[in-house]
Parts: structure tokens; sequence; C-alpha cells
């Protein structure tokens, strides 16, 4: 076997890879991360120029200053990562498949090689991102399929002792987003390079939506002057606070609905009628929204409540938001000293998953 193919088995284990005797998943996953790469460009480069446009070098310089602050403020490792850019011609670069029980808010997990089991499955290719959904609905349980514009290897490919040309790209699909939402977007990527826990998805998902959200706000208090935002400092600074108003609106509007699923779920009454008042359920949190919705002021869940909703999607919120307050508690309890908290967070991932939530709840 060719040193590319062992490359490309490798790299499948890597990136949101399935079971272990899927090789053709696991091909497809290793190729499509390869293509990207194949295509990196170096940012400093871009920026350097005279023939890249003027917002997208607004925009590169913008990923350059925030990952310099994350490196030097936040203790995030110094790494090639995310040096380089891709352009891609589609607004997403995976579609990703999650799935679940009818009658249980429980995520399906497929293991991979290396990082453990998480709770979905990526593909490069639409089509068959869509063949592999129609499987699992074959098999009576709830699917979704979404457009991912992120992703990372969770710095397994961004090592000082791996070669720069395997090293996470910033993608023009981050770019596509303004500027706070970019600047979180890879705060959140960069964070998931400093801790992994095997087999548990909303702890490694909310600790880098912690560090996104906090990432934020100090970056727009505390960055360079020099740095030139879609909006004024701050207007931006305004908006990402009526932003954290909308999201906790949102999910206590989510939580809500869980809460009533979970009490539904395990009552007596027999399968069909779980079903009938499932739907219900999900018709009234659609009702919920509508009367919450003039309450939202910059962030707006019109498309998320426009698709057919099912267990998976309560979830999929469910798996990035579930421990952020407890993050948060945590690094006001390690006096907002991100070295102090970083390591505090080190020392949970070794825990035991009964003991890690345990002291996380305190």
């Amino acid at each position: 076997m060719s040193f590319k193919t062992i490359l490309l088995f490798i790299l499948g284990g890597l990136i949101f890879s399935g079971g272990c005797s899927d090789l053709g998943y696991y091909w497809q996953a290793a190729s499509g991360h390869l293509d990207l790469l194949s295509r990196k460009k170096e940012i400093r480069e871009l920026i350097d120029s005279p023939d890249t446009a003027p917002e997208l070098k607004r925009k590169l310089n913008l990923v350059k200053s925030v990952r310099k602050f994350a490196i030097q403020q936040l203790d995030i490792p110094e790494n090639e990562g995310y040096s380089g850019f891709v352009k891609l011609d589609r607004p997403y670069v995976t579609m990703v498949v999650t799935a679940a029980p009818k009658l249980e808010l429980k995520a399906h997990k497929w293991c991979y090689w290396f990082i453990g089991c998480q709770e979905y499955r990526g593909y490069f290719d639409q089509e068959q991102a869509i063949i592999f959904a129609e499987e699992l609905q074959r098999q009576e349980l709830d699917v979704s399929i979404s457009q991912v514009t992120a992703y990372s290897t969770l710095g397994w490919l961004n090592k000082s002792w791996m070669p720069d040309f395997f090293s996470d790209p910033v993608l023009s699909t981050f770019l596509r987003r303004n500027d706070a939402e970019l600047i979180t977007v890879l705060i959140h990527e960069l964070a998931h390079q400093v801790v992994y826990v095997r087999d548990d998805t909303s702890f490694n998902e909310s600790f880098a939506v912690f560090v996104e959200q906090e990432g934020l706000r100090q970056f727009i208090n505390h960055s360079d002057e020099k740095v030139v935002f879609d909006k004024g400092r701050l207007e931006l600074y305004k908006w990402y606070m009526k932003a954290s108003k909308d999201r906790k609106l949102f999910m206590r509007i989510i939580n809500s609905a869980i809460d009533d699923l979970e009490k539904l779920f395990s009552s007596k009454i027999t399968n069909a009628d779980k079903l009938q008042k499932k739907q219900k359920l999900f018709d009234e949190l659609r009702e919920d929204y509508q009367t919450f919705k003039d309450e939202f002021r910059v962030l707006s869940y019109d498309n998320w409540f426009k698709k057919d909703l099912n267990n998976t999607h309560l979830l999929g919120v469910k798996r990035y938001h579930s421990k952020v307050e407890q993050f948060k508690r945590l690094f006001v309890q390690q006096g907002k000293d991100w070295k102090k908290f970083l390591k505090v967070v080190r020392e949970l991932s070794e825990k035991s998953p009964e003991e890690r939530n345990r002291l996380l709840s305190f």
C-alpha cells in the first residue's frame, strides 16, 4: 500500500469518520480533505498580493489578527493551523447526517478511528449524505441533514512535526459570515486544539462554544486599534450583546420543548400515542417561537423552524450548548485566567464521564 493510500486512511480516521469496517467512507472523507489542502494558499501571500480583492484582504487580515490574539491571549496552541486559505465553489464544506430514535432524545453515534465516537457523520459529497440518510430513515430513525461551513481535524494535523501542507485551512465559507460570526467560528475551531475528549461530543462542543463567546468579547474589547471591522467596534460589541440575549431566549424555548418531550417519552402511554403527541409538541414549539419572535434583536431562527423538525434538531442544539454555562462558571472560578482555566479543563478531560459531569455541575 502506497504512502498516499495509508495517509488517506489515517486522514479518514481523523475527519468525522465512521465505523472501522466502512473503508469507502474513510476514503471519501480523506480524499475530500486532501482535495481542500491541495488548493490551500498562504494567507500572508494573499494579503500581500495586489490581485486580492480589498474585502477579501480585509477579512484575511481580521483572521490573522484573531489567530494572533487567540495564541497570545487565550493560550491557544501556536502552530500553522489556519494560516492558509481555501476558496470553495459552494456555500458549505460538508454535509452532516445525524440520527436519533423516534421516541428517545438520545443521539445515534458512530465510532471513529483515533477519536472515539461522535454524534454525526460527515460527507463531502451531498448525494452520498442523502443516500446514507435514507438508509437511516428506513431503520425508523429520526434523521436530519445539514450543511456545515466549518470543521477541523481537532489539532491532529496541526502538530509541529507535521508538514505545513496538512495544517487546517481557513475556508471561504468562514468569510461569508459577518465579522462577529467569523471571529467566533475561527476561535471555536482553534479551541478544539486545546482539548478533545473521546466519546463526549457535548463536552467538546460546549467548551468550544464558551471559548468562542468569551473570546469574541475579549477580542472586541482588547484587539489592536488597527483591526478594521465591518461595523465600528462599539457597534460590533452591541451586536454581540444583543446576540447573546437572543441565544438565551432561543435556548429557553428549546429547553422547554426538550423537557416536555422527555416527559412524554418516559410516560406509560402507547408508542402510537407518543408519536401523535410528539408531533403536537413540535407544532407548539413553532408557535412558541412565533410568540417570542419580536423579542429577537439580531439573530433569526426562521430557517431553523422551517425545517421538518424532529429529535435530531433538538439534540443538535443541546450538543453545542448544554454545558456552556458550566464552563462559564468554571472560568469565573479560575479568576478568568485562561491558563488556569484550560489547565482545569484538561484535568477534567482525563476524568470519567460521571466524574467530569459532577465536577462541572458544582
